[in-house]
């Protein structure tokens, strides 16, 4: 069994694909394995898949398209890895140690079922760096709660995770990252983090979250959806935060009629 499964949900996008797939190449640890399983609607990435022909990637092609969490669910389940690194196919590795990095962390911090690290946020020519602050560590080593305020943590490329059968929840889009994020902590506190920028991710107005950030309608739904499932209604500063989703969604709402 190899150490690591990097899980790559692939969507209609083989150039981004190719970029990812050279990133993987090219790594110095090399105890893994490639899912790809493809939800596309054409056959970009199988053809491109077929010619590489590398024996370290195990291809699936959806018998139907699943959408981008049952996808990604559905490389996770084809998993054989003690490790599983998720990469949406427009993210990339950032240097050759990037893999390497990310298996320390869960290799020195057994307590840990997850690790994670600053990112490159690309947008075309354009690069920022994106790392968790040190106020936002001490409160997550404090309560998984604070999550339910804020992404700290980043999108699932930059993250690894020990493979216990964790799922991305198939009841949310916007918030599924986090809610993931929150019930492997709320089972375990511990976690491992680097603030150096081990992978790139890719930033576009096409991408799904770029979609789901300005429905506040779907803002409101799903942090309703995590309160309760967590019960963090018993939590005031929660209360806070979804109020504060509520007002917002409010006021856009309230903008619309005025133009009306």
């Amino acid at each position: 069994m190899c150490r690591v499964s990097i899980c790559i949900p692939a969507y209609n996008n083989a150039v981004s694909l190719q970029k990812l797939i050279e990133s993987i190449d090219v790594q110095t640890y090399t105890d893994y394995e490639v899912i790809i399983t493809d939800d596309s609607s054409t056959n970009d990435v199988q053809d491109y898949v077929t010619r590489l022909g590398n024996t370290k990637i195990r291809y699936y092609r959806n018998v139907k398209q699943l959408g981008a969490t049952g996808n990604c669910n559905e490389a996770i389940c084809k998993a054989k890895g003690e490790y599983i690194k998720m990469m949406h196919h427009d993210d990339w590795f950032a240097d050759r140690d990037s893999l390497k990095k990310f298996v320390r962390m869960l290799d020195e911090h057994k307590d840990a079922d997850i690790a994670f690290s600053g990112t490159n946020q690309v947008y075309g020519k354009m690069s920022t760096s994106r790392c968790i602050a040190d106020d936002r560590v001490k409160a997550m080593r404090k309560s998984y709660r604070t999550l339910y305020n804020g992404n700290w943590i980043g999108a699932p490329s930059a993250t690894m995770i020990r493979n216990k059968d964790f799922l991305f929840d198939p009841n949310l889009k916007w918030l599924v990252d986090v809610e993931l994020y929150i019930r492997i902590l709320s089972q375990n506190s511990n976690f491992a983090f680097t603030k150096e920028p081990l992978v790139s991710i890719g930033v576009d107005e096409f991408q799904l979250s770029r979609k789901c950030e300005f429905d506040r309608k779907l803002h409101v739904q799903e942090y309703k959806y995590v309160l309760d499932k967590y019960k963090l209604y018993r939590y005031i500063d929660c209360i806070y935060v979804y109020l504060k989703i509520w007002a917002m969604h409010l006021k856009v709402d309230i903008l619309r009629l005025t133009r009306n």
